[in-house]
């Protein structure tokens, strides 16, 4: 095969892979309200979402893992850069996702999410799978963000953007989750309805870290 259509498709799909890495973040959303929104299936969309934008954005340390391994296919000795026939492909990719599906669409999804959260609450049910959706699907550029940063192109960038992922989650999200399930459980309660459910799940995510770590240390484990 032409070694410039070589070179020119993997240095396509690299340079697509960030790009790729952030509209599965965004796909993650739309996944978490068709589970539920509140809640998440741990064999779902939303989990395999996360976890292919992770690969796509650590992907290059990964290529260079499997060529530390001699692995023929992975890359080495190729080049990522992009030609006159992949550029356009590469640059219609990347303004899809960074201007139209994450600038334009985005948004609109999620105020439309925002709108049903009314509706849900007037029909009598809860409005909070709508609205932490649509802050999911707001935030997913701010998260991509912030996995960016956590790749340290190390032979376990994966895995090590994954736990930096649990780590934000249980000390930054949770603790708002939290909050919101305290306020939940103050209305329940002037409804006259069970308030204490929400109340215990609302303290035990504001604490969320402390018991992972509680956790970690009962099974003799260290992430």
């Amino acid at each position: 095969m032409n070694s410039n259509l070589v070179n020119g498709i993997y240095g396509l799909l690299i340079g697509c892979a960030p790009s790729l890495g952030l509209f599965c973040f965004v796909a993650a959303g739309f996944a978490l309200r068709s589970e539920g929104g509140v809640n998440y299936s741990t064999d779902g969309a939303f989990f395999k979402w996360i976890a292919w934008g992770a690969i796509f954005i650590t992907i290059s340390p990964i290529l260079a893992y499997l060529a530390s391994l001699q692995f023929a296919a992975a890359g080495a000795g190729m080049s990522a850069g992009s030609t006159a026939y992949t550029a356009p492909l590469q640059n219609a990719v990347t303004n899809f996702v960074q201007y139209y599906l994450v600038g334009k669409i985005v948004p609109v999804i999620a105020g439309a999410l925002v709108l049903k959260a009314l509706l849900d609450a007037g029909e009598g049910r809860s409005p909070f799978p709508s609205v932490i959706s649509a802050l999911f699907l707001l935030g997913s550029d701010g998260l991509y963000q912030l996995a960016v940063g956590w790749n340290d192109g190390s032979t376990y960038a994966t895995a090590d953007l994954l736990s930096s992922m649990l780590t934000w989650a249980l000390s930054s999200v949770a603790p708002v989750l939290g909050a919101m399930s305290i306020y939940a459980s103050i209305l329940q309660f002037i409804r006259g309805r069970d308030w204490s459910t929400p109340a215990f799940v609302g303290g035990a995510l504001i604490i969320a870290s402390g018991i992972w770590s509680l956790v970690q240390q009962w099974a003799g484990v260290s992430l």
